[in-house]
């Protein structure tokens, strides 16, 4: 805690404090109270922890559930705190909403909103996550979830390693889809991964842009680089995993490999539109070959050209699977509007665009062509490329933006 009551009941912070020897020495001699449940609190200040207040082991105070802070955490609150006040907003530090029992570690005020910004430096369950935001949209307030250090856990030439804590506070924002947000206290630089795109559960593609606190302004502005998706990647992954799943899977366990084979397929011979990456596939622990191959098996395999399929059937089906335990979906606590219908309708949408069905509205395809499938290996990796490259190429012609915007301002319009 960076906030607390002296004796006089006087509400008093250590944002000035974490420097100025001469001023921790005078806050030593005084008592100090949880502007909450009012026990006493001890103020620590040495040589490796920064100046902050803390409850005693034995406290009953149930409202500061993140005690004990890390350094990071109380460094990263005094940057923002900073930051935000620069802008001439007004900020407070550590503001509790009693009507929701809810803590900010931030709450900022312009001349029309309220913001809570919500500096999380370690993994929160996803249902107090979803809490603590409904929490604050009940009230009206905006929140923000920044992530404290970096917004992946390993990278390498554009590849990133996600654990489930960065997947729980992924966004999504209009011209750069899934995005992390993240200050990292250590070298003062907010981060932004954008366009993230799924490779695995665990990997995925994204552009990582940063810019340091000094020289940031309101709304926090990211240069903005165009990213195409490396299909040609994901297709390398694609087969990889597969390989691997027919190398190491337990065929009386696994109920992908068992419909492959019960259904009289070959893993390596399989519809080359069974596996494509989709827009919301993220939305799926399932990897996409998985719940696609089920749905072509199950939904569409039989069905003649000129034959009709409602997407309201296709998503039952999903919903039945998802319950049997065969396919497991993710959810976004930040973003209540994504889920796996979204990827399920991303996936009809691209067959129409290949040209497998003609979409009749809303929610009613027709088949326009039969789905074959490839009589050989070499067959089937020049259906799988052709494919991809036509990914590719569609990819290359997304829109271009000058610059994201985050803190109190829109995205930009995209440039003609």
């Amino acid at each position: 805690m960076l906030s607390a009551l002296n004796k006089e009941g006087k509400h008093i912070t250590l944002i000035q404090s974490f420097f100025n020897k001469d001023l921790i020495g005078r806050l030593r001699s005084d008592d100090y109270f949880c502007p909450l449940c009012k026990e006493r609190l001890i103020f620590k200040a040495g040589n490796i922890r920064i100046p902050h207040f803390s409850h005693r082991r034995d406290s009953a105070c149930t409202t500061f559930e993140t005690e004990p802070e890390s350094l990071q955490h109380l460094q990263g609150k005094k940057y923002l705190f900073h930051f935000f006040s620069n802008q001439g907003l007004n900020v407070s530090l550590e503001y509790y909403l009693p009507d929701i029992k809810q803590r900010a570690d931030l709450f900022v005020q312009n001349q029309s909103q309220s913001f809570a910004i919500e500096y999380q430096c370690s993994p929160l369950p996803k249902s107090l996550l979803e809490k603590r935001t409904k929490g604050y949209k009940s009230k009206g307030i905006i929140p923000i979830w920044i992530i404290g250090g970096k917004p992946f856990q390993k990278s390498q030439k554009g590849v990133f390693h996600l654990s489930e804590f960065h997947w729980s506070m992924i966004s999504e924002r209009q011209y750069i889809g899934l995005n992390l947000l993240s200050f990292d206290s250590e070298s003062s630089r907010f981060y932004l991964l954008s366009n993230i795109t799924s490779i695995s559960p665990k990997i995925v593609s994204a552009t990582l842009l940063s810019r340091s606190i000094t020289t940031a302004t309101l709304p926090l502005k990211f240069p903005y680089i165009n990213k195409n998706n490396n299909h040609t990647l994901w297709l390398q992954h694609k087969r990889k995993w597969l390989q691997h799943k027919v190398q190491y899977g337990n065929l009386v366990h696994d109920h992908f490999l068992k419909a492959i084979y019960s259904s009289g397929h070959n893993p390596f011979l399989l519809p080359p539109l069974c596996g494509l990456p989709v827009q919301h596939m993220e939305c799926f622990y399932s990897y996409p070959l998985e719940w696609q191959f089920m749905i072509y098996l199950e939904c569409f395999r039989k069905l003649q050209v000129g034959s009709r399929i409602s997407l309201k059937y296709v998503n039952q089906k999903v919903q039945a699977w998802i319950k049997e335990g065969l396919i497991v979906p993710r959810t976004f606590p930040l973003e209540q509007n994504i889920s796996w219908r979204n990827a399920v309708e991303k996936y009809f949408s691209l067959l129409t665009e290949m040209e497998y069905f003609s979409n009749l509205g809303e929610d009613l395809f027709e088949m326009a062509k039969q789905v074959k499938t490839p009589s050989s290996t070499e067959e089937a990796i020049h259906w799988e490329e052709t494919i991809f490259n036509r990914l590719n190429d569609k990819s290359s012609c997304n829109e271009e933006m000058d610059e994201s915007c985050f803190f109190f301002g829109t995205a930009q319009v995209p440039i003609a």
